[in-house]
Formats: structure tokens, C-alpha cells, sequence
């Protein structure tokens, strides 16, 4: 598989990583965490002027147009230079939207930076559609009844995009943030980014397709969602691989680089060898998807792998930083906590892999 980026890829990868090395300082980082938004108004305003916001909507919208690999490229370069996690939220949540319903008149705030949209799909304590509680009920005026939980920077959006059911199936919906009561989820994960929901008697703005006939439209905005953070992860590998072989040539330990030591050199190996298989199953699951030709077991299989090894690369690179990595002035600990929350969210392991063992017994 060539995972060459076109030119245009390649360029927009150098306009992100150029304003992380410009932007992005461990003082803006330390400063962005004590803001409920994540972000200060001139660096958001910023990163709305320079397009990504809007990168994979429509052009009539004032999007770029887009498509999934080329926000994925984004995501990757993103998190590979910390750009606040708000960024990201704000694109997939677009990006759901302008799959949903193309012609929404929300989408021109969105690509903006005007607005903002987050999704708004898993209960309590299950993921899967068919344990969705939280009820529609239908007539002249809709409401939502129920609640939900992990719904990233649901707290700083203005727009919910939520997955309810409605009779016996499920509808996804359109709802103004202010209309429900949001809570952060403080503790409860490596960020506080997450937010439960409480809908009561919550009036919608309007469906997102037909009523009761959204599973179909669910399973791939999450297999969307799956891809973008198995970019995300693939970037943040890169940058945590290339701090850690930079610092132990720097490093000196008994008179010499520890660069030189046997068993750091095997650990960078191990290092390298899981980004090398991580961002090939990543990039083949990423432009399956988006040429919605899924063969077998892509997304099940790169899920499995590449939130594991995001974790165990950066857990190996704390070692080999020593007491230098566990600094909070250190930026090592931010890639820490999102391969966390990144592998939690969006490629838990069980279900992965139970998806692969059906398959195989089933062969």
C-alpha cells in the first residue's frame, strides 16, 4: 500500500505542523488546560481563519469540500503537534453533520468557528445501538427523554447530535445544547473533556434522516469517527517516536549517550516496529472506509492494534525519559493521556477483538 501523502496533503501536514512549532508552547499548553474551553478565543479564531474547521465540508457551506482521508491527515498532524483537543471535536462533529444532512444551515457557522457540534451517541454503560434507552417521542413536537454520557466538549458546543430511540429503532437528532443540562465528568477519565446529558422532555431541533431509520447512517458515522482517531493515534505515535529517539542521543548516563546502551536500542526498535505496523493498518482502514470498500476485518483489526501500541509507545518512552517525562512541563504526558481517552473512546480492545475471533471461528 502506498501511504505517500498527494502534494496537497503534504502541504496542508506542513502548514499544521509549522503553527504547532509557532503556536503550541508547553506555557499555551499548561494555560489551555484551565480553560473550560480548552482553548483561548485568539488561538481558536486563528485555526477557523486558516480552514481546518470546515476542511471536510461542503463548499457551499464555505468548507474546503473534502474528504475523509484528507481530514484525517488533519487529525493526524493535530495531535501529532497537541493542537488543543477542542479542534478535533469540532471537526468530527462537522464532519458528522455534513454526512447526515449536507445541506444543513448550521453547517456555514460550523465551518466558521462560529458554532460548534459534538456527538452525542453512547449511554451510560454501553456503546452499542441496541443498548440505546434514551427516547424520542414522536407527534407535533418531539421531545427527548434520557441520558448520556462521554459526549466530548459537549459543554463548550452549541450543537448535539444525538442517537435516540424512537419506537423499537433508532433516530439520530439535531438539538441546541442549552435546551439540556450538561455536566463535566471531572475524574472520571485521563481528561475532563467528557461530559453526561440529561435530557428531560428535551424539545429537538429535527431528525437527521427519516424517523427510526438511522442505524444504517449510526454504523458508519461511527466507522468515520473509528478512522479519525486511528489517525489521530498514528500521529501521536509519530511525535512521541521522534521526542524519544531525539532525547536518548541527548541523555547521558555513566559518561556516555544511553543512546549507545543495548537495551534502549531495543526498546526504540519496538517503538518503531509498532508505529510501522500501526500506521499501515491505520491507512488501510482510513482509505477503505472512505472509499466504502470495508474488506473483511480492516477497522476491527487496526482498532485492536493501534490503541494498544499508541499506549504501550508512550508508556516505554516515559521510561526511557526517566523522571524528565513525568514533568508536567514536559509535553510527553499530553500524548499519554490521549492515547488514553483516544483508545478508551474509540477502539476498546474487547470489542475489537471479539469481532475478529467471530470471524475467524465463523471461517
Amino acid at each position: 500500500m502506498d501511504l505517500t501523502f498527494s502534494t496537497e496533503q503534504q502541504e496542508l501536514a506542513e502548514a499544521v505542523r509549522r503553527f504547532s512549532r509557532e503556536q503550541i508552547t508547553p506555557e499555551r499548553l499548561n494555560a489551555w488546560e484551565k480553560m473550560p474551553g480548552g482553548i483561548d478565543p485568539e488561538c481558536w479564531a486563528t485555526i477557523a481563519a486558516l480552514g481546518w474547521i470546515g476542511l471536510g465540508l461542503p463548499q457551499s457551506a464555505g468548507g474546503s469540500g473534502l474528504g475523509l482521508v484528507d481530514v484525517a491527515c488533519l487529525m493526524s498532524e493535530c495531535t501529532r503537534g497537541l493542537v488543543p483537543t477542542v479542534v478535533g471535536s469540532a471537526v468530527r462533529g462537522g464532519c458528522a453533520l455534513a454526512v447526515l444532512d449536507p445541506t444543513a444551515p448550521e453547517l456555514t457557522d460550523l465551518a466558521a468557528g462560529k458554532q460548534r457540534a459534538t456527538l452525542v451517541l453512547h449511554e451510560r454503560n454501553a456503546s452499542s445501538p441496541a443498548a440505546i434507552a434514551t427516547r424520542l417521542d414522536g407527534g407535533a413536537s418531539p421531545r427527548l427523554t434520557g441520558e448520556k454520557w462521554y459526549a466530548t466538549h459537549a459543554a463548550v458546543s452549541d450543537l448535539l447530535i444525538v442517537a435516540t430511540r424512537e419506537g423499537e429503532a433508532i433516530s439520530l437528532v439535531l438539538v441546541e445544547r442549552a435546551a439540556a443540562e450538561v455536566g463535566l465528568l471531572r475524574g472520571f477519565v485521563s481528561d475532563e473533556t467528557q461530559a453526561v446529558i440529561r435530557f428531560r422532555d428535551t424539545p429537538i431541533l429535527r431528525r437527521l434522516g427519516p424517523p427510526g431509520a438511522a442505524a444504517g447512517a449510526l454504523e458508519q458515522l461511527q466507522h468515520q469517527q473509528t478512522a479519525l482517531a486511528l489517525a489521530e493515534m498514528v500521529g501521536g505515535m509519530a511525535a512521541v517516536l521522534e521526542r524519544t529517539v531525539a532525547y536518548v542521543k541527548e541523555r547521558e548516563q555513566f559518561g556516555q549517550k544511553i543512546a549507545v546502551f543495548q537495551a534502549v536500542q531495543h526498546q526504540i526498535a519496538d517503538m518503531a516496529t509498532t508505529y510501522t505496523a500501526a500506521r499501515h493498518l491505520a491507512w488501510q482502514a482510513i482509505t477503505r472506509i472512505a472509499e466504502d470498500r470495508q474488506d473483511g476485518l480492516d477497522l476491527a483489526t487496526a482498532a485492536a492494534f493501534v490503541g494498544q501500541g499508541f499506549k504501550r509507545l508512550t508508556l516505554t518512552a516515559h521510561h526511557l525519559h526517566g523522571g524528565a517525562g513525568y514533568v508536567v512541563e514536559h509535553p510527553l504526558h499530553y500524548y499519554s493521556e490521549r492515547a488514553q481517552s483516544l483508545c478508551i473512546r474509540y477502539t476498546p480492545e474487547a470489542d475489537a477483538l471479539e469481532a475478529i475471533a467471530a470471524d475467524l471461528l465463523d471461517g
